[in-house]
């Protein structure tokens, strides 16, 4: 009589936790906790084979000792015929199906590695992710227990399934993972602001550049802010200029949303801190002595009021001066103003 297995062979509860597992190790080791009891065998393990080599990377095995994990590596794996037979058909395979009894234990595999660790049937189930063996399934009973049988080979066919499937899942994660943290890593050695807003989760990621950008804002912060949003916009180009905190810093803010993504937004920020530049020559030229006075102070950030206490002079001769910068210029906006004082 054969051992009966406890129904189902995984339970929905495992299986999402396997396909949700945060690690490979995590995985292999929750699995054996349960495998060798819900597929009646006295020792388990998993093998996850490297992509280039279709070797084991990774492997996790209960019931036997490490010396025979080593031993087998070296000395069983390529002359082990269920494995080999299983990886070859890629189709479950276990020793009493693949050869009479007597012409199995005659094979030096079974004499030099299994029998020294009571090893008296195994088998072999391999899961394959899309058209690759990602690894093997192999389990182990002691001579006097119940041969493998038809059932006993579904059920390993079911678990090796969802093996395949959960290491597909931890794979995918781990490569999104070292393919985010990369990315990050290029950002933040990249010496432009960077800001990634994802409206769908209202959440941020600013590259270490735009983080000192804004720490430098202060209270300004903001404003800055609210201008990172598209709106509508598939693109959308902003400008600022602030001084007190924000240092007397110019701005120019382009926001593009991704094609593929239209809730998330790409802002790249250009600035310039304007109490480091002059003013072009070619648009000195174009002002009075006076006025030439009041676009250095609003090239360095300072408002109306502040300009006039500089000059001594009133707020309505700061403004009329404005206008007529303005007009002479070209330009509608305070922002203009300084982004056309500099090119």
């Amino acid at each position: 009589m054969g051992n009966p297995l406890i129904e189902p062979v995984l339970p929905p509860t495992l299986v999402a936790e396997l396909v949700t597992s945060p690690s490979l190790e995590r995985l292999l080791n929750r699995f054996l906790d349960e495998a060798p009891r819900r597929l009646a065998s006295f020792a388990a393990g998993v093998y996850v084979h490297d992509h280039a080599t279709g070797r084991p990377a990774a492997a996790e095995v209960r019931g036997l000792g490490n010396y025979y994990v080593r031993s087998y590596e070296r000395h069983g794996r390529d002359r082990d015929p269920v494995v080999q037979s299983a990886l070859r058909d890629r189709r479950v395979c276990d020793s009493d199906s693949l050869m009479p009894r007597e012409e199995w234990l005659k094979l030096p595999v079974v004499h030099d590695v299994f029998a020294p660790h009571a090893m008296a049937r195994v088998l072999c189930a391999p899961f394959v992710v899309g058209a690759e063996v990602a690894g093997t399934l192999n389990l182990a009973r002691r001579d006097g227990e119940a041969e493998f049988t038809e059932a006993d080979r579904d059920a390993a066919r079911a678990a090796a399934t969802v093996l395949g499937i959960a290491v597909s899942a931890v794979r995918e994660r781990a490569s999104a993972e070292r393919e985010r943290v990369q990315l990050t890593e290029a950002l933040d050695r990249c010496s432009t602001p960077v800001v990634l807003t994802d409206l769908g989760l209202a959440r941020r990621h600013l590259n270490a550049p735009a983080v000192a950008l804004f720490d430098r804002l202060g209270d300004a912060r903001p404003e800055v802010e609210r201008l990172l949003d598209c709106d509508d916009d598939e693109r959308a180009v902003a400008s600022w200029a602030g001084g007190g905190e924000g240092g007397g810093l110019h701005l120019t803010i382009t926001s593009q949303r991704l094609p593929s993504q239209p809730d998330v937004i790409v802002s790249v920020i250009a600035t310039r801190d304007a109490s480091s530049r002059a003013i072009a020559p070619a648009r000195l030229a174009l002002l009075t002595p006076r006025e030439v006075e009041i676009a250095t102070r609003a090239l360095t950030g300072r408002r109306d009021g502040e300009i006039a206490a500089d000059l001594v002079i009133s707020l309505h001769t700061v403004k009329h001066h404005l206008k007529s910068i303005y007009a002479k210029l070209g330009v509608h906006t305070r922002a203009e103003l300084l982004d056309r004082l500099l090119f």
